[in-house]
């Protein structure tokens, strides 16, 4: 009895049991299919789950399909095939597979500050796929990196001084991100928030677009966990800082001290952070 391989695309074999997000389009083929067997493949619920681009390939004698996935919920994938007079049966690996379809992440409300940190985070750390050659170990890394950055932001706030950040009159972590003075900004691409300048906001549609990508077998599962620590880092309770004085201030590494007012305190994630030689958080 003849057996076909169901694959990805890039040659790898799919397993019995796959996971997708909403909108996510999974190509697979079979190659090798003798032309006398014609194959179909067909969703239990095409609401869940679309096929289509049905296609055959003569030349290569392949078969391949496109598979949708259109909502929420939970779908098998079957492979049928129709043989010629005197044909044995054709049997398909696997046999049938079961496909989760998981709602597509959004972002916070942009209104909301949860909604801002995550944007912010994810303008300005990097995500796994640059970790190796920033010399960065792991996701604890950059969830340590975040939530010294909100440190930062919120030790600005209630810094008492928040002029000394061009945010003069700042009530929120709002006011201390999107400050800016006569074109020069303090968070670069935030000085418009909501509004997000297009360098920053295609670093941040860049990571969102893996997060919501299942089917990148190598990166997804990857950029899922740091997308929740993101999300994490921004709205769990503060933690307490790092430092005995109070962290006021970040730069990417490398590129100095703000002024002669920072001091540097810490390298993390490819940024440096700083206290300040006069300003202090409560109670130290």
């Amino acid at each position: 009895m003849p057996n076909a391989i169901l694959k990805y695309t890039h040659g790898n074999p799919v397993p019995a049991t796959v996971a997708l997000v909403e909108g996510n389009v999974l190509r697979v083929k079979l190659e090798s299919i003798d032309k006398r067997y014609t194959l179909v493949a067909v969703s239990d619920y095409p609401n869940v789950l679309e096929v289509t681009g049905n296609t055959h390939n003569s030349r290569a004698d392949s078969w391949a399909f496109a598979v949708t996935a259109r909502s929420a919920g939970n779908s098998k994938l079957m492979l049928r095939s129709d043989r010629g007079e005197g044909m044995s049966a054709l049997t398909v690996t696997p046999a049938l597979v079961s496909i989760t379809v998981r709602k597509a992440v959004s972002l916070p409300d942009p209104e909301s500050d949860a909604g801002l940190l995550v944007r912010l985070f994810l303008a300005e750390v990097r995500g796994p796929q640059e970790w190796k050659d920033a010399g960065i170990s792991g996701p604890d890394v950059t969830l340590e990196s975040m939530r010294m950055m909100r440190r930062v932001i919120v030790n600005r706030l209630n810094s008492g001084s928040a002029k000394e950040f061009m945010a003069a009159g700042a009530r929120d972590i709002r006011g201390i991100v999107a400050a800016s003075d006569q074109g020069s900004v303090q968070f670069a691409g935030f000085e418009h928030y909501p509004n997000i300048d297009g360098k920053k906001l295609k670093t941040i549609n860049d990571k969102m677009a893996v997060v919501n990508d299942a089917t990148n077998t190598h990166w997804h599962a990857k950029y899922a966990e740091f997308y929740e620590s993101v999300l994490l880092a921004a709205t769990e309770p503060l933690p307490p800082d790092p430092s005995s004085t109070g962290l006021f201030g970040w730069r990417t590494a490398g590129k100095g001290s703000p002024s002669p007012e920072f001091m540097e305190f810490k390298t993390l994630g490819k940024n440096t952070f700083f206290t300040h030689k006069r300003l202090r958080i409560s109670g130290r």
